[in-house]
């Protein structure tokens, strides 16, 4: 009976240490690649990308240029968090799982947009400096703004928003016909009616100021109907930036 039951007990023991052993996990290598492409033309465009692998908790840094995307090994499945940037493109983040048990190789394009550039009489700005808006309009010897004003009007909100710290005067003037107390009044509120359209999209009050100059302040002689209209403006201020 015992000379049975010790080959029986070495058994066991054998199968039990098997089972604790555990044998390696072969694990499949893929080879990640990343481009950038313009989102309107899907011409490439050299990018910068920061990729997070968050089961890895490792750091991919690189660059794409046209014909040579950006690659780096993953060697497990993992989740990432790709971020993208390139001069003149909207950052873009993107989060995508990959696995590495099904493909050698993965590649992908991400689409970057264009971003909007801000009106240019907006451009190269100085403080003091008066720029005149030309598509402004009001009905005549009135202060209600028409509708062919809103998108120079909303080109002049995207230059505020993306100069966080530009700081603008809203100057009306007019011609020196009529009557000089009312030609005061409608300077004054046409100024005011344009920052209540600013403001109601958004731009703080405390970056705006209105005025308004009636004739005193001529960009022109009002000697011809040419100069008078010169004079018949809305400017906008720089104060600070």
């Amino acid at each position: 009976m015992r000379a049975v039951l010790l080959p029986l007990f070495c058994l066991l023991s054998f199968s039990s240490l098997f089972a604790q052993v555990k044998l390696p996990v072969k694990t499949q290598k893929t080879l990640f690649s990343i481009s950038a492409v313009d989102d309107k033309t899907s011409a490439e465009v050299p990018a910068q990308f920061t990729i997070q692998a968050m089961q890895a908790k490792k750091k991919f840094i690189g660059k794409s240029v046209p014909v040579k995307p950006f690659e780096f090994i993953l060697t497990r499945t993992d989740t990432l968090n790709v971020i993208a940037s390139a001069p003149g493109y909207y950052e873009a983040e993107e989060l995508m799982v990959v696995s590495c048990d099904t493909c050698a190789t993965y590649g992908y394009v991400i689409r970057l947009e264009k971003e909007e550039k801000a009106d240019s009489v907006f451009r190269d700005l100085q403080v003091n400096q008066a720029f005149r808006l030309d598509n402004v309009y009001f009905d005549q010897s009135s202060y209600v703004l028409r509708p062919e004003s809103y998108p120079q009007l909303n080109k002049l909100i995207k230059t505020l928003v993306t100069i966080p710290k530009l700081v603008i005067e809203i100057a009306g003037h007019t011609d020196n016909v009529g009557d000089k107390r009312l030609n005061q009044a409608l300077s004054e509120n046409r100024a005011k009616i344009i920052t209540n359209y600013l403001v109601t999209n958004g731009i703080p009050e405390n970056r705006l100021r209105h005025n308004g100059y009636g004739s005193s302040k001529p960009a022109a002689p009002n000697d011809t109907e040419e100069n008078k209209r010169k004079n018949r403006r809305v400017e906008f201020v720089v104060l600070a930036m």
